[in-house]
């Protein structure tokens, strides 16, 4: 809402599907990657990995990688591949299991949370998965990690003021009151660089610039996010389209602290797919151009979830559900007003997706 009021409408209300692009979905499989990696039964997976100095030493993760990189469409560019096997490599390789702080007491792998209040003037709700969460019971700390997978490590507000930092930090604040210090940190792999010390052993190099540690948070301001959480969620629920044009990314300038936000998150392609001069493809905006999706409707008439092709959609769909063909016309920044939505009904079996994560 407070980066695009688009973006926010985009996502949360027409629920249209994210046209994610090369480095969103390489994220995505080095965050599986870790996830899986993260669990006591494939600790055999970590241990030959680190030994052999390369994440494709275990047939298990190398198959496991190729088969989302393959259906994510990233095999045609090799780099692609390359880039997940190196991020996922330095994510095991920086303090993987928490010890830099000793030997946690507990070790959890996407830390799923829901947290809702309504005590007196507070009411809201916030929900999320923490990458790596570390319990250290003895020194009553609780650390959260999150891997960023994305170029740029973060400046500005994007220090000084983030959103996730605090919500993760309230969240774990409110799982565990019984610990005195709740820590986060960002890890940016895409900027780390491991080598082998003399001792022989694989370390990161320069985590200073890689490792954004941030500020503890004291009770009171928390406190006041939580106020501030309060306004964010009335204003959620009064949202309608007219807001969703009040704040406008385009409108906001571009950013002079050095953050990705305001005019940057529209990216400067011109039309869908643009390339650069070197062949690789312009970065933009999800919502920034128009075109067609397939929406899974319920039988109250409930938007579930969209997607841009009908086959994913129709695997998506229960017995009593129907599939509608819509037109998405494009942000109003950049494309004429928005146009009543063309619809075709579609009733099809759903299909079956056979991977099953808890099998690897």
């Amino acid at each position: 809402m407070t980066s695009c009021s688009w973006l926010y409408w985009c996502k949360y209300h027409l629920k249209l599907p994210d046209k994610t692009n090369d480095g969103a979905l390489k994220g995505s499989i080095v965050h599986l990657v870790l996830e899986c990696l993260g669990k006591d039964r494939h600790k055999k997976h970590y241990d030959l990995i680190l030994k052999k100095g390369s994440i494709a030493s275990s047939k298990a993760v190398k198959k496991l990688i190729l088969k989302h990189a393959k259906a994510a469409n990233l095999l045609e560019n090799h780099s692609n591949l390359e880039d997940i096997y190196d991020m996922a490599f330095r994510g095991l390789v920086y303090d993987f299991f928490g010890k830099n702080l000793g030997k946690p007491t507990k070790t959890i792998s996407e830390k799923e949370f829901e947290i809702e209040i309504e005590e007196g003037d507070l009411r809201y709700k916030v929900k999320g998965f923490i990458d790596r969460l570390f319990i250290y019971k003895n020194k009553s700390i609780a650390l959260i990690r999150d891997f960023k997978t994305n170029k740029k490590v973060y400046e500005g507000h994007e220090v000084t003021d983030n959103l996730q930092d605090y919500i993760y930090t309230l969240a774990v604040r409110k799982l565990y009151p019984e610990f005195n210090k709740v820590k986060m940190e960002f890890v940016f792999l895409k900027a780390m660089n491991s080598a082998k010390s003399e001792a022989g052993k694989w370390e990161i190099v320069g985590v200073d610039k890689s490792v954004l540690t941030m500020k503890e948070k004291t009770e009171e301001e928390l406190e006041g996010f939580e106020y501030q959480l309060t306004d964010y969620q009335s204003y959620a629920e009064s949202f309608d389209e007219s807001a969703a044009i009040s704040n406008l990314a385009f409108s906001q300038g571009m950013p002079e602290d050095g953050s990705f936000s305001q005019r940057l998150l529209c990216g400067f392609a011109k039309r869908p797919n643009e390339l650069k001069k070197d062949g690789s493809p312009k970065w933009y905006c999800s919502y920034k151009f128009p075109f067609d999706y397939y929406s899974v409707i319920d039988e109250n008439n409930q938007t579930k979830r969209s997607f841009f092709t009908k086959k994913e959609a129709v695997k998506h769909k229960k017995e009593k559900d129907k599939v509608l063909k819509l037109h998405y016309t494009g942000c109003p920044s950049f494309n004429k007003p928005a146009t009543p939505p063309t619809s075709e009904w579609s009733f099809e079996v759903e299909a079956k997706d056979d991977f099953d994560l808890d099998k690897f």
